[in-house]
């Protein structure tokens, strides 16, 4: 458009570089036609799909070999009941998706489940641990983020500070798979993640029995670092670290369809590689009805109101959030105590 003008030339790696940077590497579909190549997914021009290929299965022969010899080892103590095997799931259906304008019609399904065995204990309240675990993501927009599946399996130390409170530090090799873009990834993870709940003390039962005053003030919070980010080359060499914090107040419990909870949240995300999508603060305030089902499922539908700060980008971005997640878990040593009375 401007052959004479050098000032107004720019490198067609420049516009790719920021086409990429906002998509998270991944391109949506009406977007690879602008470009000199028409991929949606960058790669190295030195890239061997069929070398990545032997060794991604020379991977996951090891993992297979090293869990199957686990099984193996595990296996007597196993049949008598010796092993304790904690495990837990969740998940939530949300809409819209986030606070994000590519979100703001998404309908979104996420959720893990996880299986482990107590293998070796070294003190009390530190154990050895093997698991495997399962993370999916579905949405209905279609974005490459956003459908996927993970396939992982690993060995953590896992630390009871209380009852209440558990940290754990570890190493899992995992398979990524996008399914819009057809891709798969895989390698090896570092984490430390950590939970904890509460109840604040309830002095409010005394006085009147005619004020309406609170049932409980339940609080959990979560948290994890890891590396790399994820197995997207764009995370390959990142630092993630993110968590989140809850504070509610159970008012009214109403039989058999649960404890109605208001509540404020603190959502926090930040990393080494200063990445738009993972440098973010979110804080909210909403509404749910809490419902538990036997000793240990609980299902929480409510609606919340948040703002999400991205300080990269220098966006702020409101929402109103309506939600359906559901959790449960199988530990001999854990107890939660943000649960509904």
């Amino acid at each position: 458009m401007y052959p004479g003008k050098e000032c107004n030339k720019v490198l067609h790696d420049t516009i790719n570089c920021s086409l990429l940077f906002q998509a998270r590497a991944v391109l949506k579909k009406d977007q690879p036609e602008y470009l000199r190549v028409r991929r949606t997914i960058r790669r190295s021009r030195h890239s061997n799909q069929h070398g990545d290929e032997r060794r991604r299965v020379a991977k996951a022969v090891l993992i297979t070999v090293v869990l199957c010899a686990a099984v193996l080892i595990t296996a007597p103590a196993l049949a008598q009941k010796i092993l304790p095997t904690p495990g837990s799931t969740w998940g939530e259906i949300r809409y819209p998706g986030s606070a994000q304008p590519e979100d703001s019609e998404n309908l979104i399904l996420e959720g893990a489940v996880e299986q482990g065995v107590d293998f070796f204990p070294i003190t009390k309240d530190t154990v050895l641990n093997f698991f495997g675990r399962v993370d999916y993501t579905l949405d209905t927009e279609g974005l490459d983020w956003n459908r996927k599946l993970k396939l992982g399996a690993g060995v953590k130390l896992r630390h009871y500070f209380s009852n209440t409170a558990v940290i754990a530090v570890g190493v899992k090799y995992e398979i990524d798979r996008r399914f819009v873009d057809d891709r798969t990834m895989d390698g090896f993870q570092l984490f430390s993640n950590w939970f904890g709940s509460w109840q604040l003390p309830n002095n409010s039962h005394d006085g009147s029995a005619d004020t309406v005053r609170p049932l409980a003030f339940p609080g959990l919070t979560w948290g994890e670092v890891r590396y790399p980010g994820s197995q997207d080359p764009v995370e390959s060499d990142d630092i993630i670290f993110e968590g989140y914090t809850e504070q509610g107040v159970d008012w009214v419990n109403w039989g058999r369809w649960g404890t109605f909870n208001f509540y404020a949240n603190l959502d926090y995300i930040a990393d080494t590689e200063k990445l738009e999508w993972n440098n973010s603060i979110a804080y909210g305030v909403g509404v749910k009805l809490k419902k538990l089902i036997g000793s240990n499922v609980l299902l929480q539908f409510g609606i919340e109101a948040a703002r999400e700060r991205r300080w990269v980008s220098d966006q702020t971005d409101d929402v109103i959030f309506v939600y359906l997640n559901w959790s449960s878990w199988w530990d001999p040593r854990a107890i939660r105590l943000d649960l509904p009375e």
